[in-house]
């Protein structure tokens, strides 16, 4: 993980504590041990934390947050940017690849030092697949059978 993206996640993973949230994404999997270059950090929460990140993360705002029903999305959506790194919350309402449930599954990877809330590979693999990511689906499988 580039150190402009290491940066801007400690100071997201700091600011958002105690919320209900994960890290989905290329930089879920970077923590979970695939090795990908990222561009932005993507992280999953539900309608009524994104409006409390809203608030939190305020001064980083670059987008206001709206309703995305592009391409079966159906949730909150909102950006910030972070040290020139672009950050991507969705608040899940009935997103066709996650399941409204998701969160309740996430897992904490330990990465440098740092507890980090992220959805598992195992649920990426399954999102991967419903929306026809050839590319991830593969990296996905090659990690999970170890």
């Amino acid at each position: 993980m580039n150190e402009k993206i290491e940066k801007a996640l400690k100071i997201v993973i700091e600011k958002l504590k105690g919320l209900n949230y994960a890290l989905i994404g290329s930089v879920n999997l970077y923590i979970q041990g695939i090795d990908l270059e990222s561009r932005d950090i993507d992280i999953l929460t539900n309608p009524d934390e994104i409006k409390k990140i809203v608030e939190i993360l305020k001064e980083y705002q670059t987008k206001e947050m709206y309703f995305d029903k592009s391409e079966g999305r159906n949730s909150y959506r909102t950006f910030f940017e972070i040290n020139g790194v672009e950050i991507e919350v969705l608040g899940n309402v009935d997103n066709m690849s996650r399941s409204k449930d998701s969160l309740d599954k996430k897992i904490l990877i330990k990465y440098k030092d740092i507890e980090i809330p992220c959805i598992s590979l195992e649920d990426e693999l399954e999102v991967y697949r419903k929306m026809d990511r050839k590319d991830k689906v593969k990296l996905v499988k090659e990690k999970l059978k170890g």
